[in-house]
């Protein structure tokens, strides 16, 4: 596992758009929109540089995924959050069209607005490649982030974006905790784990 701060933006970048290309959270905010690759090429870009900068970055071996993750001490939905995501509707917008850019401004005020409160460390995104899925590889990005909120006693909290992983994180301890309804069509799971002993 590689935990390297040099490592490379467009890199992870780049691993995160091909695990995330077939995900319903940007069908939701791509539709069938034919810059949909390069647009959330920019949305990681500029979501990795604020994780570079505030957060934990895990990187698969070869690799076939990645995992961005914000420890208990930092405060995600911040001022920097939100110029981050200032950057993020604009890039969309600029690139796939102001209806894609909309759609997402609505996503994330969706999501945080179920935010806990309580102390926690946050899962933001965990993506593998389509090759690498059910291999095991999810585990063991997943697996520091669980050791840091049992060390640390403080709760762990994800958003699944997608229903067919809500069982993988279930085998990891994690409980529904509220859905998030992003519009008539789609909705996403807010989930928490409590710290073990």
């Amino acid at each position: 596992m590689l935990r390297n701060p040099s490592v490379q933006i467009q890199q992870v970048a780049n691993i995160l758009t091909e695990s995330f290309l077939d995900d319903p959270s940007f069908s939701f905010v791509f539709g069938e929109n034919s810059y949909q690759v390069s647009a959330l090429n920019a949305f990681f870009e500029i979501f990795v540089t604020d994780a570079m900068q505030r957060g934990e970055i895990m990187i698969a071996p070869d690799e076939q995924g990645a995992c961005i993750w914000y420890p208990a001490e930092v405060e995600i939905f911040n001022e920097q959050f939100e110029d981050t995501v200032g950057k993020i509707i604009y890039a969309i917008s600029e690139i796939a069209g102001k209806e894609s850019g909309k759609r997402f401004e609505q996503l994330i005020e969706k999501v945080g607005q179920n935010e806990p409160t309580q102390k926690h460390c946050e899962v933001f995104f965990i993506g593998l490649k389509p090759s690498a899925r059910r291999k095991g590889i999810g585990k063991s990005l997943l697996k520091p982030v669980l050791d840091y909120a049992d060390t640390n006693q403080v709760g762990c909290y994800l958003v699944s974006s997608n229903p067919r992983n809500i069982s993988f994180y279930e085998r990891h301890g994690f409980q529904k905790y509220c859905p998030i309804e992003i519009s008539n069509s789609y909705s996403m799971t807010g989930m928490w784990r409590n710290f073990v002993n």
